[in-house]
């Protein structure tokens, strides 16, 4: 009886491990593209704020951005990646970082949908003198970032603080700005008011599909400082921020 040549023996593990991958990749595209005709189908290719831009180009591939999205915003199709769940995505920016060649842009509006953003400056002021504007309706619909936002437009609302004779702010939406605004302005001690349409916390957040995953990354609060919060689903991010609000 002839034996097999040694090298079989350490060549076929590797031959099965690269079958099963080829497998594996050809049903995450087949998923992928189901989910992006489906898209196409129903009507919904338009993002609800910052999104991805693949320069179909220069990608290659490689699908580190859709392993970093939470909620499978991206898909490879044709060994190429797409947005296959526009509708769905939050804009947290972490699969332009993953991409190795630098083909992912991150944009506001779409071709069919434009989108005005208000000019503001660094620190948030807009052309009209005491008028600030931080989070979604700056076009920054990130909750890190719209976070971050609320604190630096509060600062700098700070350092402007007159004699007013009633309140040194008024704050307008209870979202992740706003929230971070008041707690800035608490604070920095300032006579503030803060008031929400829907009577409710959460801004935008508040209207979100049910377990939607909201945020990914750490956010730095202030008064509270930084809040590693992970994935968390809108629930948990409102409870959360509830839970502040009744501690002040």
């Amino acid at each position: 009886m002839n034996e097999l040549p040694l090298p079989f023996f350490y060549a076929a593990p590797l031959v099965v491990m690269v079958l099963a991958y080829v497998l594996h990749l050809r049903r995450s595209e087949s998923k992928s593209a189901a989910a992006l005709q489906r898209a196409l189908k129903s009507g919904l290719t338009d993002p609800p704020s910052l999104h991805p831009v693949v320069n179909l180009d220069i990608c290659v591939g490689a699908g580190g951005c859709t392993r970093v999205c939470p909620e499978g915003t991206l898909g490879i199709v044709n060994g190429k990646a797409y947005l296959v769940n526009p509708t769905v995505c939050i804009g947290h920016g972490a699969c332009a970082a993953a991409c190795p060649m630098e083909a992912i842009t991150l944009v506001f509006g779409t071709e069919r949908r434009g989108l005005d953003i208000p000019y503001v400056k660094p620190n948030f002021e807009t052309n009209v003198p005491g008028l600030f504007i931080a989070g979604e309706l700056g076009g920054m619909g990130l909750i890190r970032n719209a976070v971050e936002q609320g604190r630096q437009a509060m600062d700098a609302i700070a350092r402007q603080r007159g004699d007013a004779s009633q309140l040194d702010v008024l704050i307008i939406g209870a979202g992740p700005a706003g929230l971070s605004a008041t707690l800035g302005a608490m604070g920095h001690q300032l006579r503030f008011a803060t008031i929400e349409q829907e009577d409710s916390l959460g801004g935008c957040v508040y209207h979100y599909p049910r377990n939607k995953i909201v945020a990914t990354h750490p956010v730095t609060l202030p008064k509270v400082g930084k809040v590693k919060l992970g994935e968390i689903s809108k629930e948990s991010l409102l409870e959360f921020w509830q839970g502040i609000i009744q501690r002040q």
